[in-house]
């Protein structure tokens, strides 16, 4: 990989600002109903499980590996599920959580796709809705950053698997 340099986005102290005000507010929305959390790997597992912890009402925690870009560059569109989540979600409260909504293929094909095991409710949780790449409307009921564009990092997020141990939000600039 060549050298990229890095500009901080948003700092650790941004970042947990901002998913603490985000678990007060699933917190509130559900007070002490349980919830189920679904998180889209790889990218989301820093994020959900700071989510998790900021969260006061009962959730149980179930990942998915999903891909609609295969060995390409670019989406599909299709949705290939390589690990689909074991907890039933008939008849709960789920909340997909999700890293960075780009083309916003991958999310609603996936929330489509848990729409029909009939979940009591289904919301949607990201970090990051970077919006200049869209082209399949998403509606995010928690949102940690709104980004017009940039390759961004940290917190989870990878360029070719490096960069997830960073503490804070970065975009990758040659």
């Amino acid at each position: 990989m060549k050298p990229m340099t890095r500009r901080e986005l948003f700092s650790e102290e941004k970042i947990a600002e901002r998913v603490k005000e985000i678990g007060g507010q699933i917190s509130r929305d559900y007070r002490d109903k349980p919830i189920l959390l679904v998180g889209i790997l790889k990218g989301v597992f820093v994020f959900m499980a700071d989510l998790a912890r900021n969260i006061s009402c009962p959730c149980h925690v179930d990942f998915a590996r999903i891909s609609s870009y295969g060995n390409n560059m670019t989406s599909s569109g299709d949705l290939e599920i390589i690990m689909d989540i074991s907890l039933p979600v008939e008849g709960r409260d789920v909340i997909l959580v999700d890293d960075i909504v780009d083309t916003g293929l991958t999310l609603h094909n996936y929330s489509e796709y848990l729409k029909s095991r009939n979940p009591n409710s289904l919301k949607i949780a990201a970090l990051i809705d970077k919006t200049s790449r869209r082209e399949k409307f998403v509606e995010l009921d928690y949102c940690g950053f709104e980004v017009e564009d940039g390759f961004i990092v940290g917190y989870g997020l990878d360029c070719s698997e490096e960069f997830r141990n960073l503490q804070g939000l970065y975009i990758l600039e040659d």
